[in-house]
């Protein structure tokens, strides 16, 4: 979340932060800052991390309240969806924090999260940095979740991924998105010749190391019709993984600008989808749906339904507050209700299903 804070000149810090009175405490030096002089302060609470420049933009890493964290490696990656939330501009300008301040704020995170996200971007293009992060993780949480999510692409090199095996968490588990079942289909959507063959690759050595897995498979207008496929690969190739989500489109991005190319209502990609995650089920694979509200998909799913949207992105339109089942639901992207002006079907919790 960024913030920025007016008449500021305690300097470049990384702090946690103390609501003392109407002011915020930076640090422990005592500098504070009066909070009707931050913008958006009412979303902090005590035990927030903030990183600040010396000019008072400022960016909060940790929300104390949420009691899990984020570590963002860099916004550059070796891939270029043509679905991608995040736009050109922000992977070639996103470098994420320098070294030492990227380490001191892994320092800092309390003893007792209970979960860790690494992303990026690729967080392995800083490969030196993303080993000595994995490896402060490994000692630091020794009892904490940690999801890794990236393109795996890095981790079919085997020297790389040796030194990966080397610092490994001890409950880790890697997110790596399956785009297609051939390489004609997965390629053309990373728009990444060869990396079908690395990511099938990095599949198979974290399943043979075994380093849990979770496969993504984001549903657009140039896959939906291969998820069958798509299943039954998984089900072949990669027997063990953890799990398989679907995911539902953020149209922002790379999405954004491709929208005519890619997007698909929620109701026609779950009606896709459904034939897949019966395959997965019944092959004793886990199943989850994100990003997808509860209107589009049928009663019978909505156990494996998440509520995955991130809370500033959630919109309910006004419909959904004759829905009786709006508590339970996700919700909407804002940038997907705005783009693809998306219809909804507000539910009752006897009938449930559109089907």
């Amino acid at each position: 979340m960024n913030l920025f804070l007016r008449d500021y000149h305690g300097g470049p810090r990384l702090v946690h932060v103390k609501l003392v009175g109407q002011s915020l405490q930076l640090g422990e030096d005592g500098y504070s800052v009066p909070l009707t002089q931050i913008s958006g302060a009412k979303y902090l609470s005590d035990g927030d991390i903030l990183t600040i420049a010396g000019d008072g933009v400022a960016f909060r890493l940790y929300a104390n309240q949420e009691h899990d964290a984020t570590i963002f490696m860099t916004g550059h990656c070796n891939s270029n969806c043509i679905m991608c939330p995040t736009s050109d501009g922000e992977r070639q300008t996103s470098y994420g924090l320098p070294d030492e301040e990227l380490l001191a704020y892994v320092d800092i995170l309390p003893a007792d999260i209970t979960h860790i996200v690494v992303t990026g971007g690729e967080p392995t293009l800083r490969p030196a940095l993303f080993l000595q992060v994995m490896a402060k993780i490994a000692v630091r949480f020794p009892n904490t979740e940690v999801l890794l999510l990236t393109n795996g692409r890095s981790l079919s090199v085997t020297s790389f991924f040796t030194k990966f095996c080397q610092q490994c968490p001890s409950h880790l588990c890697v997110a790596i998105p399956l785009h297609g079942d051939t390489a004609a289909l997965h390629d053309s959507i990373t728009r990444a010749p060869g990396s079908f063959l690395q990511t099938d690759r990095a599949l198979k050595n974290l399943l043979q190391a075994g380093i849990s897995v979770e496969i993504r498979v984001v549903i657009t207008k140039l896959n939906y019709l291969h998820l069958g496929q798509i299943a039954d690969r998984i089900i072949e190739e990669y027997p063990t993984v953890r799990t398989v989500n679907f995911i539902g489109l953020e149209t922002r991005g790379n999405c954004a600008k491709n929208f005519a190319q890619v997007y698909i209502g929620h109701r026609e990609a779950f009606m896709a989808m459904k034939p897949a995650v019966n395959k997965l089920i019944a092959a004793g694979i886990n199943v989850s749906i994100y990003n997808f509200p509860l209107c589009s998909v049928d009663s019978g799913y909505w156990e494996i339904c998440r509520r995955s949207i991130s809370p500033e992105k959630i919109r309910y339109p006004k419909a959904c507050t004759a829905c009786q089942v709006k508590k339970l639901c996700g919700g909407f992207f804002n940038t997907t209700l705005s783009m693809a002006k998306t219809k909804v079907h507000p539910l009752q919790k006897e009938k449930g299903s559109l089907s």
